[in-house]
């Protein structure tokens, strides 16, 4: 496990542990307002992803409950080095990349989270998805693939689609009624997935949301 993944473990750990310990403060000011969320962010390998979605927030005991559906998509790339390459007298390079798209029903528990005025909350979340894979590995020296490149080496792709879940975490501060910003850890796991991707992808996005 590298060192990111250790920092994200440890803050997801923290956030969650906050969570249950604030669970039981006084009733928030919550009622019920539609609204719009966005945001980009990455992933463990740097790359890029993003989220928007609509929902509708309910009061609920010490917080607010906010339930909607969530557009979210990424675009992953990793590189690794297998097997040996007598022309050059190194391992080959494999570059794979990884596009994802999900659609999803979310419901995200906004622990300590009031309207009526500036303060910070956490985010406790879980949903069901519908999730497209597109699973690409490239490599210059190998011509094993499948599909032959010109100029050499070779390609391989899959494509998969099917069923998942979206697990969420974060944290969030609300700057007035209808506007709040939040840090936010979804892991996106996917029970059909393509080629050697992964089926668990966990994120970082940064998102702005709006109410009605």
């Amino acid at each position: 496990m590298n060192v990111f993944v250790k920092k994200i473990s440890t803050i997801i750990t923290a956030i969650a542990f906050i969570a249950v310990l604030v669970s039981n403060v006084d009733a928030q000011t919550v009622s019920p307002k539609i609204g719009v969320r966005g945001g980009l962010g990455t992933d463990i390998h740097g790359g890029i992803a993003y989220g928007v979605g609509g929902n509708y927030l309910l009061s609920y005991p010490n917080g607010g409950l906010e339930l909607g559906v969530l557009l979210f998509g990424g675009s992953f790339e990793e590189s690794s080095e297998d097997g040996y390459n007598f022309d050059t007298g190194a391992p080959h390079i494999y570059d794979e990349t990884t596009d994802i798209f999900v659609f999803g029903l979310m419901a995200n528990y906004l622990i300590g989270y009031d309207q009526s005025t500036t303060k910070s909350y956490f985010i406790v979340g879980a949903g069901l998805a519908s999730i497209s894979v597109d699973w690409e590995e490239k490599s210059a020296t190998d011509g094993s693939l499948g599909t032959i490149m010109p100029g050499g080496g070779s390609m391989q792709s899959e494509s998969a689609s099917g069923a998942g879940t979206v697990f969420n975490l974060g944290v969030g501060k609300s700057f007035s009624e209808n506007f709040d910003m939040r840090v936010e850890f979804p892991t996106i796991v996917t029970f059909s997935t393509a080629g050697n991707a992964s089926a668990v992808i966990p994120t970082f996005i940064v998102t702005a949301g709006f109410r009605f």
